[in-house]
């Protein structure tokens, strides 16, 4: 036996098997996870016994988590100070790194009850914060970060060896002692809870500048900031124009110019045939009057005058008979005595005219003249069409012009991103390769300004934080830039072979529905993230579909439909009803006498899922200017409007946002029939689906272990990238999510939420180590229902999550 199985020596063991075995000598002496119950008074029990000892190997399996995990992150932020310290500028943008470590590994120490881990984590973290707002300098926050994380390696390692934490208060003495011999105040952050989104306003690097003189140049706080880029923003732009397309305007300018002269020419020609039209329309109504009254006259006389209907029209014939006798008093006729010929022929005896044959005579002239006259009115107004037409071309033409002055070539951000990779810890980490494709694309200049700080402080922010990268360092990374032009719309890719910093979308998001432009992102074929902005190419007209739903028009933006369709041709996995999005009344007592024709409108969806929504009627596409509306006049999916070119105020529709207010608005009462009880029924023999997200694999195994004996299907989430999509491919009813992550943090989370209807009805929990009001209200403001902090005890989850179960049983 001894010979097949040698004596096991505990000396050829490596170091951290040794800690490995001492930590398991150690389990009995730690406490429970959470206040575990320990062993009861009747040890006697088999199952009472069976059961201590899967909560202590449940606990030992935690635990272990723990320290790996926790070594990991001592062990990232080391690498950080020795690349500090090789570095020969330091930039705030390095600090990232410790704040997400820092802030991590605060919330799981303090979840297994490691204070002093818990306390000094916290001090990284709030130094980190401090650099990034430029409260400290950076060479400060080095000397500081160097003695933290020497004291927290000092205390894992006495972790692992002796299985609890040191007893020795002299070291947060000292590391105190150094905080304030460096001038750095902690206690103000760790009761202010500083931990905010300043890392969103992350300065950039530049490799070509000195960072100390930089910062000591820069504002002091977030809002200093904002004040800055609004000025910025505020203050004239400065436009490149090209020669040959400034000199296109002047022409087209000349030509519309001289066009002018011709449609003025056309508008007075118009005015004079009008005028004619309108003095033979006059002299016709005359002509109609005199006959009027000569056929009365000859009508009075036959049958005289004791016939008269009434006064009025005796006195009517009373004035023409004197007009008729004027008229024939100061006629002079010539009087000619001719003599009849032999046979009795009077040669101008032709034909006797009556009175009544002249104003015929008239008549049939001014019908004549009325018909000329409203022919050259058509010459003119067709002659005016004409000029109206080329001249509105010109105008295009000129607009155009205008509008290519104003445009400049993507390919001016190119060398300031690359500035901002290359000077990154990222490339002096790894190597990292950048490319560019589609960036002769021009957009508009002020669109291009109002993007280029954004997307910088978008990619320093992406590429701040190495520690993001769990996989083994590949040979290269890489990230692109590639842009597509549809119509008048641009897309842009930026893409990232590797896992990046969360935060994106707070970046971006403002700026991009200041343009009315948009953010998505995906998983790309390198396994890493890609993010795609749509904008504008230019500033002016938004294309929208133009509807109708009862006796109201609207407009809705082309770019939230996928198509449109009617509702025969379509097997939709969610329907809904413009009429009621929008709160209209049912006024109509019979359903919709043709729905096999009925229009649809189907939304763009990142899921195999389609929505569609109801309308009464699709009317035609407009290209609308859109402005916003007053704050008192905006309602949840109506923010905006526009006016058409008859003057009517169309209201253009947000369909996300109206199908999330509805969804949050639309409450069914307490089951009372047989089929609400059923359902009740069902639901309780439900297993109930929870997704949990967060980047921390202890505190993910700790609520899994927690929710599964409640009987809860748990499914897990490492990112935010991975979150959205377990929220799309198996949506739960309950959604724990973290802020802290890569790829996408818990706001970018919430934000995308509100994009995918089909997820209005998940639960979100915020379980998170930030414990400020702001952050409360920010998460409440994107849609979570409830706010917890790590370390979060069981009873307020479970409670937490059943009173949400409870509440969507009643819708």
């Amino acid at each position: 036996m001894n010979e097949i199985n040698p004596p096991f020596d505990e000396n050829e063991l490596t170091n951290e098997d040794q800690a490995i075995l001492n930590a398991f000598d150690a389990i009995d002496s730690w406490p429970a996870y959470n206040g575990a119950a320990s062993t009861s008074a009747d040890e006697n029990s088999n199952q009472d016994q069976t059961q201590a000892d899967d909560e202590l190997d449940e606990d030992a399996e935690m635990l272990m988590v723990f320290l790996e995990e926790a070594g990991e992150d001592i062990n990232k932020m080391q690498v950080a100070l020795r690349q500090m310290a090789q570095a020969s500028a330091l930039s705030p943008v390095r600090f990232t790194v410790f704040q997400r470590a820092g802030h991590k590994l605060r919330g799981t120490a303090g979840a297994v009850g490691y204070i002093m881990i818990s306390i000094i984590a916290e001090h990284i973290e709030t130094i980190a914060e401090q650099v990034l707002q430029q409260i400290i300098e950076p060479t400060i926050g080095q000397q500081a970060l160097t003695q933290a994380v020497a004291a927290l390696e000092h205390c894992h390692s006495y972790l692992l060896e002796e299985g609890q934490e040191p007893d020795d208060p002299n070291l947060l003495t000292a590391l105190e002692s150094t905080y304030h011999q460096l001038g750095i105040n902690m206690a103000a952050d760790i009761t202010s809870d500083t931990a905010n989104q300043s890392r969103f306003t992350i300065p950039l690097e530049d490799p070509t500048v000195d960072q100390s003189e930089a910062i000591n140049a820069s504002t002091d706080t977030d809002t200093s900031h904002h004040e800055s880029s609004a000025a910025n923003r505020s203050a004239p732009l400065l436009m490149r124009i090209e020669t040959h397309r400034f000199e296109s305007l002047r022409n087209h300018s000349e030509q519309l110019i001289e066009l002018h002269a011709t449609l003025e020419s056309a508008q007075r020609e118009v005015k004079t045939a009008l005028q004619a039209q309108q003095a033979a329309q006059s002299r016709l109504h005359q002509l109609e009057q005199s006959l009027s009254t000569a056929l009365l006259t000859r009508q009075t006389r036959q049958l005289g005058q004791d016939h008269t209907s009434s006064s009025l029209i005796a006195r009517i014939l009373n004035n023409a008979q004197q007009d008729t006798s004027h008229f024939h008093k100061h006629r002079k006729r010539p009087q000619l005595h001719l003599q009849p010929d032999e046979n009795g022929w009077d040669e101008l005896d032709l034909e006797q005219y009556s009175e009544q044959d002249l104003l015929l005579h008239s008549l049939r002239e001014a019908i004549s003249q009325m018909a000329i006259c409203a022919a050259r009115v058509n010459a003119a107004y067709t002659a005016l069409q004409l000029v109206q037409q080329e001249y509105m071309a010109r105008v295009s033409v000129v607009r155009s012009d205008t509008q290519m002055l104003r445009l400049a070539p993507l390919s001016t951000l190119i060398p300031t991103l690359q500035k901002v990779i290359s000077s990154s810890a990222l490339a002096q980490q790894y190597k990292l390769e950048f490319s560019a494709t589609g960036d002769a694309l021009e957009i508009d200049q002020e669109i291009l300004a109002a993007l280029a700080t954004p997307l910088q402080q978008m990619l320093s922010m992406c590429i701040s934080d190495t520690s993001v990268i769990q996989a083994e360092q590949e040979e290269v990374y890489h990230i692109w830039f590639r842009a597509h032009s549809y119509g008048n719309d641009v897309t842009i890719e930026i893409g990232f072979s590797m896992p990046v910093l969360g935060g994106t979308l707070e970046i971006l998001q403002k700026p991009l529905q200041a343009l009315n432009g948009n953010i998505t992102f995906q998983r790309n074929s390198l396994g890493g993230v890609s993010f795609h902005l749509s904008i504008p190419r230019s500033q002016g007209t938004v294309l929208c579909l133009l509807i109708r739903n009862e006796e109201q028009q609207f407009i809705v933006p082309i770019t939230q439909l996928q198509r449109v369709s009617s509702l025969s041709q379509e097997h939709l996995d969610y329907i809904y009803r413009l009429k009621d999005l929008l709160g209209f009344p049912n006024l109509s007592t019979t359903e919709t006498t043709n729905q096999a024709i009925q229009p649809v409108l189907i939304l763009q969806s990142g899921t195999h899922k389609t929505t569609g929504i109801l309308v009464d009627e699709i009317l035609s596409e407009r290209e609308l200017m859109l402005k916003n509306l007053p704050a008192y006049l905006q309602r949840p999916g109506i923010i905006e409007g526009g006016i058409d070119g008859h003057g009517n105020v169309l209201l253009m529709l947000d369909l996300y946002e109206l199908i999330r207010n509805y969804k949050q608005q639309t409450v069914i009462p307490n089951p009372s029939t047989d089929e609400d009880i059923a359902r009740q029924q069902r639901l309780n023999n439900y297993a109930p689906k929870i997704l949990v997200a967060d980047d921390s694999a202890y505190l993910r195994q700790a609520v899994l272990q927690t929710l599964q004996r409640d009987r809860y299907e748990v499914i897990e989430a490492r990112d935010g990238m991975e979150a959205i999509e377990q929220l799309l491919e198996n949506t739960p009813d309950i959604f724990l999510l973290d802020i802290e992550m890569p790829n996408l943090n818990g706001y970018d989370v919430l934000n995308m939420i509100r994009e995918y209807p089909e997820l209005a009805h998940v639960k979100t929990v915020m379980l998170t180590s930030r414990t400020s009001d702001k952050h409360r209200q920010r998460a409440r403001e994107l849609g979570a229902q409830a706010y917890l902090v790590k370390p979060c005890a069981q009873d307020t989850l479970l409670t937490t999550i059943q009173d949400l179960l409870k509440a969507e049983v009643r819708k």
